[in-house]
């Protein structure tokens, strides 16, 4: 709706934006510092489903930075900025691959009570598909924001990518610690990691 309203102006897109935007930040969690992933409604993730953060919502937080901007109403950014830096803190493994789910005590911030596989092969591994929802979620928090620690992150996300997919050919595994046999590939991870590496080339000049 947002590249509806941006396209042809249709006031009727903006109010849905808006209403998108308004309907994510009510999934906001001000105790934990996360947006809630979704309503499993039931004993999913240990009975912990209101506690679930994926790294997906990286990319559903740009219409909460859109809708700031446009209703000059610095809430949405600031929620979108919080979960963000919860997502760099809990998602975010050292050598830049990642987390695909979280699952945070509802109450206290920082305390996370366990590590889902969600689509990846397992609670250790990387998905291909979140490490690329990484690259091109935390660039654009950075060309929203200006924060150097959301660049900071695309890059070192970025990296651990390239250096993974040049393994097999620029073709990402599914998983990128997956089985050898039988192999499956995301080329879906690989079109997301390049529109994120596109941005981050404009901002940084590296071509990569």
């Amino acid at each position: 709706t947002v590249k509806g309203y941006l396209m042809t102006g249709e006031k009727r897109y903006r109010v849905m934006a808006l209403h998108a935007a308004n309907l994510l930040a009510g999934r906001y969690n001000p105790a934990g510092r996360f947006i809630r992933a979704w309503d499993c409604g039931n004993d999913s993730y240990n009975g912990m489903t209101s506690g679930v953060a994926i790294i997906d919502c990286m990319m559903n937080i740009n219409i909460l930075y859109w809708a700031s901007e446009v209703f000059e109403d610095t809430r949405f950014k600031k929620v979108a900025m919080k979960h963000a830096d919860t997502t760099l803190r809990d998602h975010i493994r050292d050598n830049g691959s990642v987390n695909h789910i979280v699952m945070h005590d509802v109450d206290k911030k920082g305390v996370v009570n366990g590590i889902g596989a969600g689509q990846g092969y397992s609670e250790t591994s990387c998905w291909s598909r979140g490490a690329s929802w990484a690259v091109y979620g935390f660039i654009l928090s950075y060309i929203h924001t200006k924060e150097q620690r959301y660049l900071d992150t695309a890059i070192k996300c970025a990296n651990y990518f390239i250096q993974q997919t040049e393994k097999t050919n620029w073709l990402p595994k599914l998983d990128f610690d997956q089985p050898e046999n039988p192999c499956y590939y995301d080329s879906t991870a690989g079109a997301i990691a390049s529109c994120g590496l596109i941005e981050i080339a404009k901002i940084t000049g590296n071509t990569y």
